[in-house]
């Protein structure tokens, strides 16, 4: 619950800040790169079914080592997996990812003739294709519910693109079309990839190599079936919640 509520925020404040650059970059207009229709979709078929399936489905730990040590729901009383620290980490997270997502693509097309439209529906389906890889990299669990929400909205958000700017009737017409034919369009969506999952994957992999939680600890002596791993879990445990008494 609590990596979902960070969750959230981040996926819906990275799509906000980006809209943000924009109406600082074009000085306060009333215009938009990314339709409405676009905008309306993201947080109902883009990237809503992943977030409850993942918020369902998704658990640290099974049953059978909770029951055995239930010292472990501590880590919940001691807010290890909310609080204002990673709240504020996420936020610069989500800062530097919507930077990616808007200045990489403003910068390859720059001084080009590609309008608002293309670079709008570059800049939502790399949006879409960064949230759902950032909440891949911490799925625990993978079924194939879990495969089918997360994959499946990306391709769900490039049909609904397709459909959107095959209709003439509204703005950005055949716009993804004509940007797709080009090679910077899919150098963007890489770069912005790579540049935006990176740092957080960096970070990741040196927090939970030096510095593992009781959690991830269990996790790892469950996966590896070495449950002798959970003692030292134990003890420390005990020793936080049950402390010696003088």
């Amino acid at each position: 619950m609590g990596y979902m509520i960070l969750y959230n925020f981040y996926r819906n404040a990275v799509f906000v800040l980006i809209l943000f650059w924009y109406v600082l970059f074009t000085s306060f207009t009333l215009t938009t790169a990314i339709t409405e229709w676009s905008s309306m979709l993201f947080s109902i078929i883009y990237t809503a079914v992943p977030t409850i399936v993942v918020g369902i489905l998704d658990k640290d730990l099974s049953r059978r080592t909770l029951l055995t040590y239930p010292q472990l729901y501590g880590a919940g009383q001691r807010q290890e997996c909310y609080n204002s620290k990673l709240f504020w980490l996420t936020m610069v997270d989500t800062l530097w990812q919507s930077l990616a997502v808007f200045f990489i693509p403003l910068f390859a097309y720059w001084g080009s003739t590609i309008d608002t439209s293309s670079i709008g529906d570059l800049w939502t389906l790399s949006v879409v294709i960064l949230v759902n890889l950032h909440l891949a990299m911490d799925v625990i669990r993978w079924t194939w519910i879990t495969h089918a929400a997360i994959w499946g909205s990306i391709i769900a958000t490039w049909i609904c693109v397709i459909v959107i700017d095959a209709l003439p009737s509204l703005v950005g017409y055949w716009a993804v079309f004509e940007v797709a034919k080009t090679a910077s369009f899919w150098l963007c969506l890489l770069a912005i990839t790579i540049a935006a999952i990176v740092p957080r994957f960096v970070v990741k992999f040196l927090y939970q190599y030096y510095r593992p939680c009781d959690v991830q600890i269990a996790r790892e002596a469950e996966r590896f079936g070495n449950q002798s791993a959970l003692c030292p879990v134990q003890i420390e445990m005990n020793a936080i919640l049950d402390p010696p008494r003088r």
